[in-house]
């Protein structure tokens, strides 16, 4: 799915309502055949429905049930990888503490935290793949 293309899931999903294809084109600053050409996409994905005028042009669009729940898994998905990407902050954050603990006074002790911390970081990081991959097979 293209950046356009989600935009318009997006907005339909917000608006919850039929939307004329004006309206999407001025919202997002595009020709009406470009966002007419996208609807046909999504609607062929069964994301959207459309109507068409009595010249056979698309005139409105709404948001499918498929559609909606493509759009909530997605945004799920972002506040999972969000989520991870705060906690690998507050793990970098102490790994960092921690390093200039052991700097300062590299004891054992100091110096036993410093590599527990690293670990930790490392496992979080790794984390973080699946969720990436996950964003990969959606962008396409």
């Amino acid at each position: 799915m293209n950046h356009l293309q989600k935009q318009i899931l997006s907005f339909l999903e917000e608006c919850n309502r039929e939307r004329c294809v004006s309206k999407i084109a001025e919202k997002y600053d595009k020709n009406l055949e470009v966002v007419r050409a996208e609807l046909v996409i999504l609607a062929n994905k069964k994301l959207i429905a459309i109507k068409k005028s009595t010249t056979g042009k698309i005139s409105r669009a709404t948001i499918s049930p498929k559609g909606k729940q493509c759009f909530r898994e997605a945004t799920a998905i972002k506040g999972s990888v969000q989520e991870q990407i705060n906690e690998l902050k507050q793990k970098l954050s102490a790994l960092e503490a921690s390093f200039i603990r052991a700097k300062e006074n590299p004891t054992g002790e100091n110096k036993q935290s410093l590599l527990d911390n690293a670990n930790t970081v490392q496992s979080v990081a790794y984390g973080l793949n699946s969720f990436f991959k996950v964003g990969l097979d959606i962008l396409k």
